[in-house]
């Protein structure tokens, strides 16, 4: 039978050091590097503290594993298990491996598909998963080991880190899904002491007029949110939020290709609508050529939408990620480039997603 209790560690940091959280690195390894080299990593100054969901939905696992293994042979690197790194768990234990194969049934960019391609075997709707689960512990007994040990909540004198939530600041919850899998904490109606440190949501799907992937921070509630949407949204990015001296700063990082821009854009636009994943579903109203009219259903609000940024979903069509938001930029200014669409670019800068007019884009 797995245990199911919260796995908490308490440590004690020096106060000259620098603190690093990142979340959700979804085995984009050369992301992860990236960004470790950007915001100058150094492990004799920093205390360097991986949020959960290492793994999964990227195309770089066993790297990203071997990678992380050695990295935390330092003391100041301190890693903690996520919702998505539970996969290990699921095979070491045997454990609802019915489910886990109906995921990896869908999700293709899996630690488990990789491993199983190491031993060449392929995960199939009629694999056998009781004998593959136990043909990869006795291959990969170590790397799976590693994660599945990995504690849920790391607390410090000033911070408390955990994949997804906590409940309070003495349990933390009451068993470990309440710390890996609790949907948009960030919006609860709960204050802690400490300042509480989380990913597995997207920090976009906060956001109801101009998406940014950026760091939030509740200095009300004392709750950080980091998850830039990394490996599981087109224009996410991996974040690195920064505390030193009681100083909050953050840097971020992706592969969308860059642009610039050649002349300031400074739309007026009075109101403003990002429709996020959770609030997807939209009516549409009517139709004129290539823009439908719509309803989302979550709030009532009405907009336009090109109709090549919707999709059909569960007998609704849904306009996931989208926004109408015109953003204005500067000349001389770097971009970084979601996609084309007829006259304008949907483009980001500094973490915030918008529109601005082709023209004055070069690529």
């Amino acid at each position: 039978m797995i245990d199911r209790s919260i796995y908490a560690k308490s440590i004690s940091i020096p106060s000259n050091r620098r603190i690093i959280a990142i979340s959700d690195i979804h085995a984009n390894l050369h992301i992860f590097q990236k960004l470790l080299k950007q915001i100058q990593f150094d492990s004799t100054l920093d205390e360097l503290f991986l949020v959960g969901d290492l793994l999964e939905k990227g195309q770089q696992n066993m790297e990203t594993l071997s990678y992380l293994m050695k990295l935390s042979q330092d003391s100041h690197v301190h890693l903690m298990l996520g919702n998505c790194d539970f996969v290990c768990k699921n095979i070491l234990y045997e454990y609802r491996l019915d489910f886990l194969h109906e995921v990896l049934c869908q999700r293709q960019n899996s630690l488990i598909h990789e491993m199983a391609a190491c031993m060449h075997e392929k995960i199939t709707k009629d694999t056998d998963m009781v004998r593959l689960a136990r043909k990869l512990k006795s291959t990969f007994r170590k790397e799976l080991t590693f994660i599945a040990d990995l504690p849920h909540v790391i607390e410090t004198q000033d911070y408390i880190f955990a994949h997804a939530a906590i409940l309070n600041e003495q349990t933390y919850g009451n068993e470990m899904r309440d710390i890996m899998r609790h949907d948009r904490f960030f919006l609860k109606n709960i204050a802690f002491h400490k300042y509480v440190i989380v990913g597995h949501i997207p920090v976009s799907e906060y956001c109801s007029t101009i998406c940014d992937f950026n760091p939030q921070i509740d200095q009300r509630k004392h709750i950080i949110a980091i998850d830039g949407g990394n490996a599981v949204k087109r224009a996410g990015q991996l974040n690195a939020l920064i505390l030193h001296h009681g100083q909050f700063s953050f840097a971020h990082c992706d592969d969308l290709p860059e642009g610039i821009i050649l002349s300031n854009y400074t739309p007026k636009q009075k109101d403003s609508i990002y429709i996020t994943w959770h609030e997807r579903a939209v009516h549409v109203l009517k139709e004129e050529k290539n823009q439908a009219y719509c309803q989302q259903i979550a709030t009532g609000r009405r907009l336009w939408i090109p109709k090549a940024f919707l999709y059909e979903e569960n007998g609704n069509f849904s306009a996931e990620n989208y926004t109408n938001y015109l953003l204005p930029v500067r000349h001389g200014e770097t971009v970084k480039i979601i996609s084309l669409y007829e006259h304008y670019a949907l483009v980001k800068s500094h973490g915030i997603m918008g529109w601005i007019p082709r023209s004055i884009l070069k690529q």
